[in-house]
């Protein structure tokens, strides 16, 4: 009997499938998650790690035409609720009633981080990041849809996170004032507030930052953390520099991560400095 593995088009579905699971509901129009994180066995992870540009591609393709085709589906009674709220002035023109929660896709590979998943399995989760409380930095507050094909069957739940399972915090000041961050799955993307690219942690800061900076990385078994450093000027971590792993936007990711203490200060181009404290011993 051969051995299952995940194709690049079960993925591109498995995507879309994840995004038609993950639909929320508001009065005036439908939101679909912007962010999809793929969880692939290091099997297959390794196997599609080359052509992971062309496989996000045609998911974005694949998620924009899912969406027009709701869209045209859309009940012509929505579409008349919609007029009337809008106001007559707009009779000739309805807008879409689903919609990309940021406007956009962001879709990420990574390997299975907790070694469940079987060669041939999928895992998608999708995101939808709420608006942060006072305080807080944006991205903190989120809850997320799962959906898992395994051996042609699909599982989906949905998981809200919870502010005391958190897994470390990180306190922070940037152009918009001091924040805290809680650190609520097993990796995070730290950057520079940008349109283009989707980043956990989003900084208010100077051009110097990158959007997408440095990445922290948890491991499962044990709890610890690790981070990588994918900037232009540089990440430190109290004082010493991370070895870089490719600048943004350009070369090949050089993949080098390094452990991050339990107490950390992370320095971002020497710009802005995050303190990190991971919670709890696992």
């Amino acid at each position: 009997m051969s051995q299952e593995r995940a194709a690049a088009r079960d993925v591109i579905l498995a995507v879309a499938e994840n995004m038609r699971n993950s639909l929320e509901p508001l009065v005036t129009k439908t939101l679909a998650p912007s962010l999809y994180q793929v969880y692939l066995h290091a099997e297959d992870y390794e196997r599609l790690r080359t052509i992971f540009g062309e496989i996000e591609a045609e998911a974005k393709e694949l998620l924009d035409r899912e969406l027009k085709k709701l869209n045209h589906e859309a009940s012509p009674v929505v579409g008349r609720l919609l007029r009337k709220v809008q106001g007559k002035g707009e009779e000739g023109k309805v807008s879409p009633q689903f919609v990309s929660a940021e406007g956009r896709w962001f879709i990420r590979f990574q390997e299975d981080p907790n070694a469940v998943l079987e060669p041939g399995d999928i895992q998608v989760v999708s995101e939808f990041a709420q608006a942060p409380a006072t305080g807080y930095g944006s991205g903190a507050p989120t809850h997320r849809i799962s959906t898992t094909r395994r051996l042609g069957r699909t599982v989906t739940h949905r998981e809200e996170t919870d502010a005391a399972a958190a897994f470390a915090r990180i306190t922070y000041k940037d152009n918009s004032g001091a924040k805290e961050f809680l650190v609520t799955k097993d990796e995070i993307v730290i950057g520079r507030e940008a349109p283009d690219v989707w980043v956990d942690l989003r900084l208010e800061t100077s051009l110097d930052v990158s959007r997408e900076h440095a990445r922290l990385r948890r491991m499962p078994e044990s709890g610890v953390f690790r981070i990588k450093d994918l900037s232009k000027l540089g990440t430190t971590v109290n004082g010493v520099a991370v070895p870089p792993s490719g600048a943004e936007g350009g070369g090949r990711d050089l993949d080098q991560w390094v452990d991050l203490p339990d107490r950390a200060r992370i320095g971002l181009a020497s710009i802005v400095f995050l303190d990190f404290e991971r919670l709890g011993k696992s």
